[in-house]
């Protein structure tokens, strides 16, 4: 059903395209500032600078019409949470708009400009953050006070939820969706993920919409053994029997998960610019046999796409032993796991642990992981984002996925609000944005070009009218 819809809605008759927002445009005048502004604060962990954008954002918002009441900055330890009603008449439920303001360390000996001053150079802006996450919040600030000018009135509260620590710990993104949950949403969408996707030529391809995230899960596995002095080597050495262990898990691949999402990325994968001919060839043929086994096997083997369609486990950290003359009383290794949504992580464990070959070795669950369920589809969302889209991008497709990583977006799934992800730039082939690496940077188009997408889709969405919103 999900495929019929999402092949109907490429083909949607769509609205006129509108004036976008240029440098020199009074749009493009306030997003230049405010992101200029946002990105020159360094909001990494333990600098204690989140508040401070937090009371920039709502500063600026409060001077754009928002009432004090409807501005609220949540404190976090540290960090801090932001949350922006613009208020609407109350004929539906409320929809949240998520992003994140905090940004990975940036050590200005590694890059070639400061990450923390916004440079612009051969038509691209430079700076932490300004792909993760902080075009997100300027884009979806800046539709907030564009909207409050012209004096949309909108029928939902439209909310807007910023959290302060995405990127580590994610205590202000569990402390929001708690506050947010309460006042039932329809649904959240995420600025900090998905996106459109053109050709080298920057012509429009596609546009993601990130609908479900693996569960980020850590099982140890440790081998113990009484130990000795090391000049008595005996054959039970706790560090080789965690080796042997460690060989089996490696010759284990997860079965490929065959569903209306995994065949969604994979129409997907086949649709880039850079895929191979053999990839496409196999999607193509999977459309006729949906569920060959042989088939599903060879596109689980292909290696750019084969982790995101099934469960994968990885070992990723090692302790062992206690001095260099001593034989290791015990070994651990810490196995990474990224499992796939309706998979439990307790039957992931015990596949590990029957896999090892050990009855000894101790295999445990660190800390207290969760996953969260993929977000249904959404025929009247989808349908307002090809409208939205419009003067972008008219009657391109739209590919429900899965990513491997975490955002926010599985906090609040978690609390039972379907969250999509997306972004409104395209990201042309080719292009390397440089998120949590060295000079990570937007193109100036992302900025200026993608912003009207944000308040057309606000409006398609909460429908109202003109006239002072209350």
């Amino acid at each position: 059903m999900l495929m019929r819809f999402l092949g109907a809605l490429a083909l949607l008759a769509v609205a006129a395209p509108t004036q976008a927002a240029t440098r020199d445009s009074a749009d493009g005048r306030l997003l230049h500032d405010l992101f200029k502004s946002i990105v020159e604060i360094p909001t990494v962990k333990g600098r204690g600078q989140v508040p401070r954008m937090a009371r920039l954002l709502s500063a600026r918002l409060r001077q754009a019409g928002f009432a004090a009441r409807d501005v609220e900055i949540v404190p976090v330890g540290e960090t801090a949470s932001l949350i922006v009603r613009y208020r609407g008449t109350g004929a539906k439920p409320p929809l949240l708009f998520l992003a994140h303001m905090d940004v990975v360390e940036a050590k200005r000996a590694d890059w070639e400009r400061d990450p923390f001053k916004l440079h612009e150079a051969d038509g691209f802006l430079y700076g932490r953050g300004t792909s993760d996450n902080k075009l997100g919040v300027a884009h979806l600030v800046a539709a907030f006070i564009t909207l409050k000018k012209a004096g949309f009135r909108p029928d939902r509260d439209l909310i807007l939820g910023f959290t302060g620590d995405e990127e580590t710990d994610m205590k202000s993104s569990m402390v929001l969706a708690e506050r947010l949950a309460a006042l039932k949403p329809d649904y959240a969408i995420n600025s900090d993920s998905g996106g459109g996707r053109a050709d080298a030529s920057g012509k429009p391809t596609s546009f993601a919409i990130q609908v479900a995230e693996k569960t980020f899960a850590n099982i140890a596995v440790t081998i113990r053994n009484a130990g000795g002095h090391s000049a008595r080597p005996r054959a039970d050495n706790a560090i080789y029997e965690l080796a042997e262990v460690l060989g089996r898990v490696r010759g284990y691949t997860f079965p490929l998960v065959a569903s209306d999402l995994t065949r969604s990325m994979l129409r997907d994968a086949a649709a880039s610019s850079s895929a191979s001919e053999s990839l496409k060839a196999k999607v193509a043929a999977l459309e006729a046999k949906p569920d060959d086994p042989a088939l599903l096997a060879e596109i689980g083997r292909e290696p750019r796409l084969g982790h995101a369609v099934r469960t994968t486990c990885v070992p990723t950290l090692l302790e062992g032993g206690h001095a260099d003359n001593a034989l290791p009383q015990s070994a651990t290794a810490t196995i990474n796991c990224r499992i796939f949504p309706g998979v439990e992580i307790e039957e992931v464990r015990q596949t590990l642990a029957g896999l090892g070959g050990n009855a000894a070795a101790e295999w445990r669950i660190v800390g207290e992981p969760f996953g969260a369920p993929a977000s249904p589809a959404n025929p009247a969302l989808f349908a307002a984002i090809q409208q939205a889209l419009a003067p972008q991008a008219q009657g391109i497709p739209i590919f429900p996925y899965m990513t491997p990583g975490a955002t926010d977006g599985k906090h609040f799934r978690a609390r039972g609000i379907p969250t999509y992800g997306f972004s409104a730039d395209f990201t042309v082939g080719g292009e390397v944005a440089g998120v949590h690496g060295l000079n990570e940077r937007i193109p100036e188009r992302a900025l200026y070009e993608a912003f009207d997408f944000w308040p057309r889709l606000m409006r398609q969405l909460a429908g109202g009218g003109e006239g002072a919103a209350k």
